[in-house]
């Protein structure tokens, strides 16, 4: 795993080069809530599906994904439309809110509902500049918890984007004198599938629809 010390040597090579914005980031403790899609708020440790807002053409739900050539570690994929994907639980930095609060660092995680191939984790996390594309992705390798300069590039923000419609940020607030990009996310192509990215622009939205399962599944599907 890459050191934050080479992470942000990187970041500030990027500076230059790339539209893409930094901060400095400053943590705020007083945001409401994210809902899912019945209107209830989101609980850390439960389970939803990440489907995009946008119907048809617009794609389905969020998923892990294998690259040809380089299939571990995962990346965040978008499958078809009808598709809901793979539910993800969130954790807060605050470990003591269990409540997912709008613009708080959070980390990602996907909670696999078959055995996996790669043996790297499933937490959401910003992977090194692809020059070849011109893109930072997100993919999957993450670390859980710990909030501070060492797992900076595995911390994201949910941002409103209508009544229940909702796009992702990477802006990380948990080291407040760490240089770090600060974007929304949105979906893009590889040229194999259909991936989510940082943005220049806007994001891409979404809304969060809870998965629907006993509570014993529920504990077997968080902690496998």
């Amino acid at each position: 795993m890459k050191t934050t010390t080479a992470s942000v040597f990187l970041l500030f090579i990027i500076f230059s080069i790339t539209p893409l914005s930094f901060s400095f980031g400053v943590a705020n403790t007083t945001n409401a809530p994210v809902l899912d899609s019945d209107g209830n708020e989101l609980r850390t440790g439960t389970p939803y599906f990440v489907v995009s807002s946008i119907w048809g053409a617009g794609g389905g739900g969020l998923a892990l994904g294998m690259p040809r050539g380089k299939p571990c570690p995962e990346v965040v994929a978008q499958r078809g439309s009808g598709d809901d994907g793979i539910p993800v639980i969130f954790s807060n930095s605050d470990s003591n809110d269990g409540v997912v609060r709008l613009s708080s660092d959070i980390n990602i995680e996907f909670i696999p509902l078959r055995p996996r191939f790669c043996q790297t984790t499933t937490v959401w996390k910003v992977d090194d500049y692809d020059h070849s594309a011109g893109k930072w992705w997100v993919i999957t390798d993450g670390v859980k918890g710990n909030p501070g300069a060492n797992t900076l590039t595995s911390w994201f923000r949910i941002e409103k984007a209508g009544d229940l419609d909702y796009t992702f940020k990477y802006c990380p607030a948990v080291c407040g004198t760490c240089p770090a990009l600060c974007n929304k996310i949105t979906r893009d192509s590889d040229g194999e599938m259909i991936r989510l990215a940082l943005s220049a622009g806007h994001g891409w939205p979404f809304f969060f629809k809870k998965f629907q399962t006993s509570a014993m599944e529920i504990e077997q599907v968080v902690h496998n």
